[in-house]
Order: structure tokens, then C-alpha cells, then sequence
């Protein structure tokens, strides 16, 4: 079984899974108040994209794909870094 830090990749695939889930519901919407477009969108959407992503990739570490874990996991950067930009942008 895969583990980081001691705990085996389903469980960082649930906290994962659960922090995707509670940026659904928690996001900058005082900020996106005055934006509109790929900003709103990004802001709205991608730390939760992000987080969902990191679930799926702990879950493929989980099962034992620990290649294609890391190919999933690397696109977790590009929605990180779209909310970055949003983030500073707004």
C-alpha cells in the first residue's frame, strides 16, 4: 500500500475529496463580485478543481497506477496556478 507521511493514499484521497467539496461551497465571492468571465470562472471553479484532481491522483496512488497518479497529479498546477492568477488579478 502507498503512503505519504505514514497515512495510505485513500485517506489523502478522501481529505482531498472533502476539501474539493468545501471550496464549493467556500470561495473569494467578495472578490468576484466586480469580475466577470475567465476570472469569475477561475475563482469560482478552480481551487476546487484543483483539490479534485489531487483526489483522483491519491486514488490512482491508492489502487497502485503511481505513474499515471503522478500524470494526474500535474495537472493539478496549471488549475492551481489559473486560480492564483484569478486570485491576484480580481
Amino acid at each position: 500500500m502507498i503512503k505519504l507521511l505514514g497515512v495510505p493514499a485513500f485517506a489523502w484521497s478522501a481529505l482531498c475529496l472533502a476539501l474539493s467539496v468545501l471550496w464549493l461551497f467556500v470561495w473569494p465571492s467578495g472578490q468576484a463580485a466586480t469580475t466577470t468571465g475567465f476570472v469569475w470562472f477561475a475563482l469560482r471553479w478552480s481551487h476546487s478543481l484543483t483539490w479534485l484532481i489531487l483526489a483522483v491522483a491519491a486514488a490512482l496512488a491508492g489502487f497502485g497506477a503511481a505513474a499515471a497518479a503522478q500524470r494526474v497529479a500535474m495537472l493539478a498546477l496549471p488549475a492551481y496556478a489559473t486560480f492564483l492568477y484569478a486570485t491576484v488579478t480580481a
